[in-house]
């Protein structure tokens, strides 16, 4: 069965730009592209930790205490982002909406557009990634309680930040333990939702999108996997299929590509040397091995054998 591990990175001070580049690779499948600027200094000796999951991403990152900002493009679907500023107010502007909260309050945050996150006095920042696919079912739920400061103080918030710090601390899990986890998060949603916003549990149906990409996750390994498939499983045509990525302002391939990359760069980082490049990049559905190397490189700015060894000097 496998075993999954939070990657704990700067345990060894990595200079500046190392630092960046770990950084901005943890934060590229949870905000998306992201630039980190610090008003005074740089980014050396920055530590952390990431955990990922096929349905949750986790990281908490100790940023130096000084005013500091990160630019996120948004990761192009309608996900949900969680954050929250420990050792500082956060400051965020979305969509021309200004959000503030204060030290330890959380936000929760559309993932499908760009933002500007403020941390004033820096330090330690938290953020997880919930996919569309995954909050198909708790959507409507989550709408009262979007983009708006949730206090600390709140129980069930409280339940939720305590799951989300075990799985980043838990040094070994299986697959199994991990994914019992990561169910009791969800369920934990709903009834924040009703705690903060007074409505009511009872959860909407899985819509179709979610269908199909709950589809492509589970045969991500498949290389063979195609459209026709997916079409086939949903009783629906391919057209009908690329008209959905369509309104997400992509395609079923590059959505696809997207997902294995990234299944391919969690794999790189939990595994360490025990799998070869070659092996992850088969694992995830690639049967040609030059074409991994150049589309990794090309979304994640270096080479999957330059991430290893940088995740290897953290």
């Amino acid at each position: 069965m496998e075993t999954i591990r939070p990657l704990k990175f700067g345990t060894l001070s990595l200079p500046d730009r190392e630092s960046r580049l770990v950084c901005r690779s943890i934060l590229l499948d949870m905000l998306g592209e992201a630039t980190i600027a610090p008003d005074e200094g740089d980014l050396t000796g920055v530590t952390g930790l990431f955990w990922k999951y096929v349905s949750l991403s986790l990281a908490t990152v100790y940023f130096p205490r000084t005013m500091l900002r990160v630019n996120a493009s948004g990761m192009g679907d309608s996900g949900v982002v969680i954050l929250r500023a420990m050792d500082s107010p956060l400051v965020i502007r979305h969509r021309r909406i200004k959000v503030e909260a204060a030290r330890a309050d959380v936000i929760f945050l559309p993932s499908d557009a760009s933002s500007e996150i403020t941390l004033p006095e820096g330090g330690r920042f938290d953020c997880a990634h919930l996919p569309a696919y995954a909050l198909a079912s708790k959507r409507d739920l989550l709408k009262p309680i979007m983009m708006q400061p949730l206090a600390a103080e709140c129980l069930p918030l409280q339940l939720l930040t305590n799951y989300a710090g075990y799985l980043l601390r838990q040094e070994y899990q299986n697959e199994e333990h991990a994914g019992m986890m990561v169910a009791h998060f969800y369920d934990l949603l709903p009834v924040l939702a009703q705690d903060i916003g007074n409505v009511s549990p009872r959860e909407t149906p899985h819509n179709r999108m979610a269908s199909i990409k709950m589809r492509v996750e589970q045969n991500l390994a498949n290389g063979s996997f195609s459209i026709t498939d997916v079409a086939e499983a949903e009783r629906i045509t391919p057209r009908a299929i690329q008209k959905f990525f369509s309104r997400e302002g992509t395609t079923f391939s590059r959505y696809v590509l997207g997902r294995r990359l990234s299944l391919a760069k969690s794999l790189i980082l939990a595994e360490g040397e025990a799998t070869s490049i070659s092996q992850i990049a088969y694992d995830v559905g690639f049967n040609d091995l030059s074409y991994f190397n150049r589309t990794f490189r090309s979304r994640y700015g270096v080479r999957p054998s330059d991430l290893r060894r940088l995740a290897a000097a953290a």
